[in-house]
């Protein structure tokens, strides 16, 4: 590992974008929202609106503004919060789907699609200069907070625990929120506790998508509440990830051809930007617990791996568009540089700065 090469190349890019770049994210949105894919280049219209994707766009304008990163834009953050408000159903669920004709596609969404944006609403609601929209923010929560016992999927259990502990930062006595929190950080250890052997140590059968938010999840919870038991869950389960994701010299996801399912071998390809920036969050996490130069290392190698450092040595960002594409193939990259991607890289980005400057 050539650290000073790794340090080398990560100057020469921010250099080369020495600002955050919400031009595409802007391409990609209208009055309504952010459009989930994109054609090439274009916003594809035909696939329509998500929750899943406005929550992440909003999350991403947090960290940004947490960052200084950029001024407030409170159009897009009033854009965004908009879809979320109007996806709301009136029992506090949420619907997910929407048409380009601007009709929702499903009655319930999915609870990944819960799950981040109480991840993102949390984060709202933790920052004090997005303050004005606070109250509506704070209304779309609550409403929200009955539905959260009915998660079942790991994920979006370590999605929401995110945006829990998120918000407890700056409401650490709303004992209804550290209930819930509570409840879903034992929900993940019992996954865990059931499915982790000797040689697996994971929470289920297969390790799929966005792994590292699962580990991040009980390591800042277990800082932040002081839980032993979810400590060693969150280490556990890190060293076991850590082993995969590392398992070279460069950075090498899990792929979702056929994903890595317990006694089979992992799937090369098709690896996504998405998985980037949890992981940049968890060995940021770990960096808090047992602090250590390999772990830096590592996010930086981590965000490199848009840049090339990978298993097919191509780069996943666009200079002339200032956009990620979506995917890296057996084929080579997906050409395709829809929402979820750009969001993804664009935290990466904002998250990789804040490494580098701390």
């Amino acid at each position: 590992m050539d650290l000073q090469l790794i340090d080398s190349l990560l100057d020469d890019f921010t250099n080369q974008v020495p600002k955050l770049d919400l031009s595409y994210i802007k391409r990609l949105t209208t009055s309504t929202g952010i459009i989930q894919h994109a054609s090439f280049n274009i916003p594809n219209y035909h696939h329509g609106y998500c929750l899943d994707d406005n929550a992440r766009a909003l999350l991403l304008l947090c960290l940004a503004n947490n960052a200084k990163e950029i001024e407030i834009d409170t159009a897009l953050i009033s854009c965004y919060l908009s879809y979320i408000h109007y996806a709301q159903n009136s029992d506090g669920s949420f619907r997910n789907f929407m048409s380009y004709d601007l009709n929702f596609l499903d009655k319930q969404g999915s609870d990944d699609s819960l799950g981040r944006t109480i991840w993102a609403l949390g984060t709202v609601l933790a920052s004090d200069t997005l303050f004005a929209f606070h109250q509506i923010t704070q209304e779309i929560f609550n409403k929200a907070l009955p539905h959260l016992i009915e998660l079942k999927s790991p994920r979006a259990v370590a999605y929401t625990i995110l945006g829990l502990a998120n918000y407890l930062e700056t409401h650490p006595d709303d004992e209804h929120v550290l209930g819930e929190i509570s409840t879903l950080c034992h929900f993940l250890a019992l996954e865990f506790n059931v499915c982790a052997d000797e040689e697996w140590s994971w929470f289920e059968e297969i390790i799929s998508y966005d792994n590292a938010i699962l580990p991040l999840a009980m390591l800042k919870t277990a800082r932040i509440l002081n839980n032993e038991e979810w400590l060693n869950i969150g280490l556990k389960s890190f060293t076991f990830l850590d082993q995969i994701l590392y398992r070279k010299e460069y950075i090498s996801t899990i792929g979702n051809q056929s994903w890595h399912a317990k006694s089979k071998d992992i799937s090369e390809f098709g690896q996504q930007p998405v998985e980037i920036p949890s992981i940049l969050l968890l060995y940021q996490e770990i960096e808090k617990t047992s602090p250590s130069k390999t772990w830096q290392s590592k996010i930086k190698l981590a965000f490199l791996w848009y840049l090339g450092w990978n298993d097919k040595q191509l780069s996943l960002y666009n200079p002339i568009d200032k956009s990620c594409y979506d995917g890296l193939e057996d084929y080579g990259v997906n050409q395709n540089q829809g929402a979820e991607s750009n969001i993804a890289f664009w935290m990466s980005y904002i998250l990789i700065k804040s490494n580098i400057s701390s």
